[in-house]
């Protein structure tokens, strides 16, 4: 069994100036993202998993991602707040209902598109990372052209999420 989430790398200028702040707030090492699927559990050959995938993916076109500004989930996360569209939507629902198919439980709380900057955070380090914060305010538009499917990579304690692949949208 195999540890997987998948996700939106977004371009390299916009990586750099997320990471540097996911850095200032010690979130974790995993690249900056927008999840589409939630990490879950699939016992399920690496290579048929991608193929499954890449099906999904040749149903979609590319699209263009806007972000807009910053938001949290209460007091332990702080996120670049992603406008939701028909587009981003309907990937992520067609990924969830193939996992479902594979026996795999979606997701309960509803699909809400972000880019994390902090996360765990105790109420103290939230109320400081939001000072940091102010004056930043995230406008970024990019193409998703493929999505990321990240494995959990376990060596002793050390746990990793790691790029497996990138899976092209149609063009």
């Amino acid at each position: 069994m195999a540890q997987f989430f998948v996700g939106i790398i977004p371009p390299n200028e916009v990586a750099c100036e997320v990471e540097r702040w996911r850095r200032e707030f010690r979130a974790p090492k995993t690249p900056a993202h927008l999840t589409l699927l939630a990490p879950f559990t699939l016992d399920q050959n690496q290579q048929d998993l991608l193929d499954s995938l890449a099906q999904v993916c040749a149903g979609h076109h590319r699209f263009l991602i806007s972000c807009r500004g910053l938001g949290n989930f209460g007091k332990a996360v702080i996120f670049i707040d992603v406008r939701p569209t028909p587009e981003l939507f309907a990937l992520q629902q067609d990924l969830a209902d193939f996992l479902k198919k594979r026996g795999v439980e979606p997701e309960r709380r509803p699909y809400h598109p972000h880019i994390t900057l902090a996360t765990r955070l105790q109420p103290g380090r939230f109320a400081l990372y939001k000072q940091q914060l102010i004056g930043y305010n995230p406008q970024y538009s990019f193409a998703c052209e493929e999505i990321t499917l990240f494995r959990l990579n376990i060596e002793g304690r050390l746990q990793r999420w790691q790029i497996a692949a990138a899976l092209p949208l149609k063009e």
